[in-house]
């Protein structure tokens, strides 16, 4: 058994424990060269273990390993690959919290520095029945310069160039979808500027720099 399809498994029930996706819902995916190791169908992410995993290619969409079904939302998955070589993770969560926020017709705008340092790229799709192939090209056409998307009536999906950017993703559109509804029970929301944005960028792309510089 490979160490992706274990760590896989690992990161399904951190997001059941999260609070992220009850019941058999949500799928997570992860790519190990030509092949995609994927949840199940039907399975909770709070049991997921290795061995559970199914193997697909990502090529043809055949399973090639593994003793289960693959999640209907297998399209999805394989089409954002497609569309970014630099992604290695993608989960997509039933967030109870982001996915009413979205659902209520209401952006998830920044109010806090970790919502534009750790989510990337943030898109939102309409909705779209699940499973269908209009859902996977809808995805796959916002993930090609977005790294956090939500789906109304849905739920989030997060990519990442390891599985646990895709799961640090996942957990931040959560909360920021929790402290905008805290705020707005409470008093008005207070957003950032699009200067205060910009200067957020600015610093994290200078820390980019820097982390480069340090490597070479």
């Amino acid at each position: 058994m490979t160490v992706i399809r274990q760590e896989l498994a690992e990161y399904g029930r951190k997001i059941g424990a999260a609070g992220l996706s009850a019941g058999a819902g949500g799928n997570i995916s992860a790519r190990d060269g030509r092949i995609i190791w994927v949840k199940p169908s039907g399975l909770a992410m709070s049991d997921l273990k290795g061995p559970d995993m199914c193997g697909v290619d990502l090529a043809s969409g055949r399973l090639i390993e593994g003793r289960f079904k693959p999640t209907s939302e297998l399209p999805m998955h394989l089409a954002i690959y497609r569309v970014r070589p630099d992604i290695q993770a993608i989960f997509h969560t039933h967030s109870p919290w982001a996915s009413g926020v979205i659902s209520a017709g209401i952006d998830v705008r920044p109010m806090f520095a970790e919502v534009i340092n750790d989510l990337g790229g943030i898109a939102t799709v309409p909705y779209v029945r699940t499973g269908s192939n209009e859902l996977a090209e809808s995805v796959a056409a916002a993930a090609k310069e977005n790294e956090t998307i939500f789906m109304v009536n849905h739920g989030v999906v997060t990519l990442g160039k390891t599985m646990k950017q895709a799961f640090f993703r996942a957990c931040v559109a959560e909360d920021a979808a929790k402290s905008f509804v805290a705020a707005s029970i409470v008093g008005k929301p207070a957003f950032l500027t699009e200067q205060q944005i910009r200067e957020l960028k600015s610093l994290e792309s200078g820390r980019h720099r820097l982390r480069m510089m340090e490597r070479n």
